[in-house]
C-alpha cells in the first residue's frame, strides 16, 4: 500500500539521531492500529486526527509526517485491513478442496472478515466505513472495479463453475446489490431481528450455490481459486 510516510533526511528522534526506517515503520504500524481502533468504536465520520494522536500519545504534527490529512489516513486503515482479510481469504481458499467454488467464496470470505474488526465493522451496521472505503476511488477507478470483477464472473463461467445462461453483468451486478444489502441491512433491521453474521454466512453460501452454480459441475475446481487470486491481486494493486 503506497502512502505518504516518507520523511525527509533531516527527521530525527529526540536523541537528535536519524530516524531509522524500521521506526518509521513501527510508529506508522502504531498508528494504523490506533485509527483502526478508533474507526472500529466510532465511525469514519466521528474520527479525528485529534483522537488519533491522543490515543497514540503523539503530536499531530506526527502523523503529517506520514499522511497529508484524515481521509489519507483512514484510507490507508481500512486498506491494510482489507488486505489483511485477502490474505487469510487466499489461505482459506487454498486449503479448501472446493475453495474454487462461488459459494465456498462467499463463505470463506465473510468468515475471513469477521477475523477483522475494522473489515467486520463494515457489515456489523457501520455502513459510514464501507462509504469511506469507496470514497478512495475515483470514478475511474470504480469502473476498473466493475470491470475487474466482470472479467473474474467470465471466467468462472467458462471454467464451468458458473451458470452462463445469465448474463455476466447481471451476475455482477447483482452480487454488488448482495453484498451492499448486508453492509446497510443493519441500519434498517432491529438489533434483536439480526442474526448472526455466522448464520448469515452459511445461508448466503446455500443461496449462491442454488442460484449460480451450475448442478453439475467440473471435477478440477482450481480455475476458480486461480481466477480468485488474480482478481485479488487486481483490487490489492488500487490501493492508495
Amino acid at each position: 500500500m503506497e502512502t505518504r510516510s516518507k520523511i525527509t533526511d533531516g527527521t530525527s528522534n529526540n536523541k537528535g539521531i536519524p530516524a531509522q526506517p524500521d521506526e518509521r515503520m513501527l510508529r506508522e504500524q502504531r498508528l494504523l492500529d490506533v485509527a483502526s481502533d478508533l474507526l472500529v468504536r466510532w465511525g469514519y465520520r466521528r474520527t479525528t486526527l485529534d483522537d488519533v494522536a491522543r490515543e497514540a500519545g503523539v503530536g499531530k504534527g506526527t502523523i503529517y509526517l506520514h499522511w497529508k490529512d484524515k481521509k489519507d489516513l483512514f484510507r490507508a486503515a481500512i486498506w491494510r485491513a482489507n488486505h489483511q482479510v485477502s490474505e487469510d481469504l487466499k489461505q482459506r481458499i487454498a486449503a479448501d478442496p472446493e475453495g474454487g467454488l462461488p459459494h465456498r467464496l462467499w463463505m470463506h470470505s465473510m468468515l475471513a472478515a469477521l477475523t477483522n474488526p475494522l473489515v467486520a465493522a463494515q457489515i456489523r451496521g457501520q455502513s459510514d466505513l464501507f462509504a469511506g472505503l469507496i470514497d478512495t476511488f475515483d470514478p475511474k477507478a470504480r469502473e476498473q472495479l466493475v470491470g475487474h470483477a466482470d472479467t473474474y464472473v467470465a471466467q468462472l463461467q467458462q471454467a464451468g463453475l458458473i451458470r452462463t445462461d445469465l448474463p455476466v453483468p447481471v451476475i455482477t451486478y447483482l452480487l454488488a446489490s448482495l453484498k451492499m444489502g448486508l453492509i446497510s441491512a443493519p441500519e434498517l433491521v432491529s438489533q434483536k431481528n439480526m442474526p448472526s453474521l455466522e448464520q448469515l454466512a452459511v445461508a448466503l453460501s446455500d443461496l449462491l450455490r442454488r442460484w449460480l452454480e451450475p448442478e453439475h459441475l467440473p471435477s478440477d475446481t482450481e480455475a476458480g481459486k486461480q481466477a480468485l487470486g488474480e482478481w485479488l491481486e487486481q483490487f490489492n494493486s488500487m490501493e492508495g
